[in-house]
């Protein structure tokens, strides 16, 4: 059976990718949210909290859409990391800057890191897979 005649028997291909996409943001979310409710624990500002945690997530969505979104073949690079981490800076900058309107405005850190996230992994998903897939 072909690679096309396997997507039209069972849909097509890039809906696999959504739902592991879908899978490994939600993985992302709660590891996201721990270091956000962490550093904000620990005294820092919703900011600063949120830079960080945009910055450990960015990483371990590397690893995880490159492993099971993707599937690239060829071994992980300083060279792919650089590029999906250039990529990853529009949706860093929609996130960040969705949750900060939502806090400026008196949203609790979940609605403002739920919207941020939200509208950020729509726009992540269609520029990741023209890096990775």
């Amino acid at each position: 059976m072909t690679e096309d005649a396997a997507a039209s028997a069972t849909g097509p291909a890039w809906l696999g990718q959504v739902a592991r996409f879908a899978l490994v943001g939600g993985l992302s979310f709660i590891l996201d949210a721990g270091i956000l409710w962490l550093t904000l624990r620990a005294g820092a500002s919703p900011y600063a909290g949120r830079v960080l945690s945009i910055a450990v997530s960015i990483v371990f969505t590397w690893w995880l859409n490159r492993r099971l979104t993707f599937t690239t073949a060829a071994g992980p690079s300083w060279r792919e990391f650089g590029a999906y981490a250039l990529q990853s800076l529009l949706g860093a900058a929609i996130n960040y800057g969705v949750y900060s309107v939502a806090i400026a405005a008196g949203a609790p850190v979940l609605a403002g890191l739920v919207l941020g996230t939200g509208i950020a992994a729509v726009v992540n998903f269609f520029r990741y897979r023209a890096i990775l897939g």
